[in-house]
């Protein structure tokens, strides 16, 4: 009986989703970022944020007039502005956009990050930045035509992003940024 429920449900609900007509849109994203590692053990002279560049493909995946999810895969520059401690991933967002207007909207959700370059010599120190980095982003976007548009978005890291097996104590350290970028929907 609960399986018969669960499946009317769901045929339910795709049901909606698909009586929604409008189609998905694609398009591509170029941004600047300003970048940090959050952490107690960097030394202060090590702080300085990096900027650095965000580029990426997204595509936009209505549910109804005002919600859409957005996945995106995107390359992103992160981590600070000395050289031993800079990393650049690829990242796949998957946002939850709520439209207040055809102009205006707000986007939240999850995000995984691939390492795939760090700087070389870390400075002497045993550890190495971790391979994936989870984190969490929130941002407001504007519709500036219909296929040009414009986002401000915060990355607020939850994992550890250093690999601390050779350091006695452990470092814990999470990513931070802030993006804007402009984009086109094709």
């Amino acid at each position: 009986m609960k399986k018969k429920i669960l499946f009317a449900i769901g045929f339910a609900f795709l049901g909606i989703l698909n009586s929604y007509t409008q189609e998905p849109t694609y398009g591509v994203r170029l941004g600047a970022n300003l970048s940090s590692i959050s952490s107690d053990e960097i030394p202060e002279d090590l702080e300085d944020s990096r900027f650095g560049i965000v580029v990426g493909f997204l595509a936009e995946l209505p549910i109804t007039e005002k919600w859409s999810i957005q996945p995106e895969f995107q390359y992103s520059n992160q981590g600070n502005d000395d050289k031993t401690l800079r990393v650049d991933y690829l990242q796949l967002p998957i946002l939850l956009k709520y439209n207040f207007s055809y102009k205006f909207n707000i986007h939240i959700g999850p995000q995984i990050g691939l390492k795939i370059w760090e700087w070389e010599d870390n400075a002497g120190i045993e550890a190495d930045f971790n391979t994936f980095d989870f984190a969490a982003v929130a941002g407001i976007g504007v519709n500036i035509t219909e296929n040009v548009f414009a986002d401000v978005r915060y990355g607020f890291g939850l994992s550890n992003i250093i690999d601390d097996q050779g350091i006695p104590g452990g470092i814990d350290a999470s990513n931070r940024n802030i993006q804007l970028s402009f984009g086109y929907k094709l």
